[in-house]
């Protein structure tokens, strides 16, 4: 197989390399000027420089592919909405564009479970509806995967969307991160007393789960969840990293209720005074702290013989090695 990745420096984009690498795949990695691709080229990639915007690159970068996938995104809770679209819808309209020249046996989107909307999820599988909530990433997710959906349907063009919960492993800048700084801190509170559920994926597995949708041909036209099958509460998660890595658990707690006033007061005042940078606490940070969310997988596993190869346990292990490694 010859697979072109975008966002191949991210998260989910380097593990999705390594196992092509590891398969005997050729890869191709588009990668924008100045990044930091040292694992890639250890990987043996070929390394691609572009960017999303420039359809130039993008022509190069997807002729003679025969899978493309798509894991370029701007992910963020505070990036303006112009910005977040400008990568995330308009970006893949432009990959799109480019494929016309050079279309790909199948083209696989990575989206997200951000598209279900902010409110309580239990075993939501793909046939839940979209649920716009004014979060820009949630706005910019719903725009790509029906802009994705209506032009396969018109022309014929072999997508899949696979949409992710919030996906921690090497290389992870969003999640891990972010936690650890507020442990390190001791500001970490938890809300609600942390005992909600949440379904994680770890990038290995969900790296798996792409490679799948990619090689079985009834996935074309379909939509899939992929996650670590087990859900785990915020309490286990915290307490699991802060055990790993050494630190203290956390024990201050944030009744809901004051935290939702709490969340309204520091998101007003932001935007008020135009802040930059997020305040620490909003939507989008409250649905990661407390928001119920479970999936179903079923039909990842019915479909595709997908079933987490990696445990939430080791994944954990494995990520915490990671970052006293590398942070």
């Amino acid at each position: 197989m010859r697979a072109l990745v975008t966002g191949a420096t991210g998260c989910v984009g380097s593990n999705l390399c390594e196992l092509l690498a590891s398969k005997g795949h050729r890869v191709r990695a588009l990668v924008r000027t100045g990044s930091d691709a040292a694992f890639l080229k250890s990987l043996g990639v070929e390394l691609l420089e572009g960017d999303i915007m420039d359809e130039g690159s993008l022509r190069a970068a997807v002729d003679g592919m025969d899978v493309i996938f798509h894991c370029a995104a701007v992910v963020s809770d505070w990036t303006s909405l112009e910005e977040m679209r400008k990568v995330n819808v308009r970006g893949l309209e432009r990959l799109l564009h480019a494929c016309r020249l050079s279309p790909p046996r199948r083209f696989v989107y990575v989206s997200s479970l951000v598209v279900l909307g902010m409110g309580r999820q239990e075993n939501l599988d793909e046939r839940a509806p979209y649920v716009f909530t004014g979060d820009n990433y949630n706005t910019t997710k719903i725009e790509a995967e029906k802009m994705l959906r209506s032009f396969a349907s018109k022309t014929g063009f072999p997508a899949t969307i696979v949409r992710a919960p919030y996906v921690y492993g090497p290389r992870d800048r969003q999640m891990f991160p972010r936690i650890l700084t507020y442990l390190r801190s001791g500001k970490y509170a938890y809300i609600g007393g942390g005992g909600n559920p949440f379904t994680l994926v770890y990038a290995k597995n969900l790296a798996d789960g792409l490679l799948r949708v990619a090689e079985s041909p009834q996935a074309e036209g379909q939509i899939y969840t992929i996650t670590d099958g087990a859900a785990v509460t915020r309490r286990e998660l915290i307490e699991r990293i802060a055990d790993g890595m050494g630190l203290p658990r956390p024990t201050k707690n944030i009744p809901y209720p004051m935290a939702v006033g709490l969340c309204a007061i520091l998101e007003i005042s932001a935007k008020v005074f135009k802040l930059r940078s997020a305040p620490p606490l909003n939507r989008f940070r409250m649905k990661f702290m407390h928001t119920y969310l479970t999936f179903d997988i079923s039909k990842a596993r019915r479909e595709l013989g997908y079933g987490p190869a990696i445990s939430f346990e080791q994944g954990l292990r494995e990520s915490l090695q990671w970052f006293k490694q590398n942070c």
